[in-house]
């Protein structure tokens, strides 16, 4: 496998990495999964914005244009001979080398680190059960509504619903309110409208889920668990999967995977296909 690392395209396994790099010691970076189909870096501008205005956020020196990086993320693909594969691309952005402790030099180099991996097509429109985090998401943190490499009240959650044979888990805010899972954004129906809990409600703010704003498909609400599971249709999105209906969800018997044809007509839509 090739991936770029800092300017150059490497062999994994040549890879060396600096053990001072403040990505590895404090979690001190940001990173971007996308998705790669059909010859295509979907939603790519949106892609490029967000990762830019994390990297913006944390005051990190990232410089690269939308062109630079599409480039590199292009040659990439090419180098592995992946033109006609299936492919989630992860873009991580340290803020490089820098003295110890928290406090950091301003005119750091930010190490740049570009992956790919292949993904089976199996994961698309599979429905999922979900469990409830125990960890409960700080809204007040601008952490919350980036991709930073802090991800480890993810990883336990992931993990501890792997254990109760759920696949995912719901994060709720320090006010108890819906915010996503740990993978995902939440989007449920009720009354045939679609909702989706706010940015300020510790939500990340994924590609897929502004696609459904821009579109006009969906609306941003606040909501209990309780109200959540009293929709009729829930599902999840984020970039690599697209969207995953909801089968169930720990505490309900009910079911809220929605119907083939639902489901269809969103893609549709999303697609910019007409809808008869």
């Amino acid at each position: 496998m090739i991936i770029y690392a800092n300017g150059k395209y490497t062999s994994q396994k040549k890879l060396t990495f600096d053990i001072s790099d403040r990505g590895l010691l404090l979690g001190d970076g940001v990173f971007d999964t996308m998705l790669y189909q059909n010859n295509e870096l979907t939603y790519y501008n949106d892609h490029y914005k967000r990762l830019k205005t994390a990297a913006k956020l944390l005051s990190f020196n990232f410089n690269l244009t939308n062109e630079q990086l599409k480039n590199i993320i292009t040659n990439l693909i090419k180098k592995n001979n992946f033109q006609n594969k299936q492919i989630a691309i992860r873009t991580n952005i340290t803020r490089g080398v820098s003295k110890r402790g928290l406090d950091f030099d301003k005119s750091h180099k930010v190490g740049i680190y570009i992956k790919l991996n292949l993904i089976p097509k199996s994961l698309f429109m599979k429905s999922i059960k979900l469990g409830i985090a125990n960890i409960r998401r700080n809204s007040t943190s601008p952490i919350s509504q980036n991709k930073t490499l802090n991800y480890l009240d993810n990883v336990i959650e992931k993990n501890r619903a792997a254990k109760n044979d759920y696949e995912d888990a719901i994060f709720l805010n320090i006010n108890e309110k819906v915010s996503c899972t740990t993978t995902s954004n939440i989007f449920y129906v009720q009354k045939n409208k679609i909702y989706t809990p706010p940015l300020k409600d510790g939500v990340l703010n994924g590609v897929m889920r502004e696609q459904f704003l821009k579109k006009k498909i969906a609306t941003t609400q606040t909501t209990s668990l309780n109200n959540l599971l009293k929709s009729d249709y829930i599902f999840l999105t984020n970039s690599v999967f697209g969207i995953r209906p909801v089968k169930t969800i720990s505490g309900s018997r009910k079911t809220f995977e929605g119907s083939k044809k639902f489901y269809t007509k969103l893609i549709d839509i999303l697609e910019n296909k007409k809808i008869i």
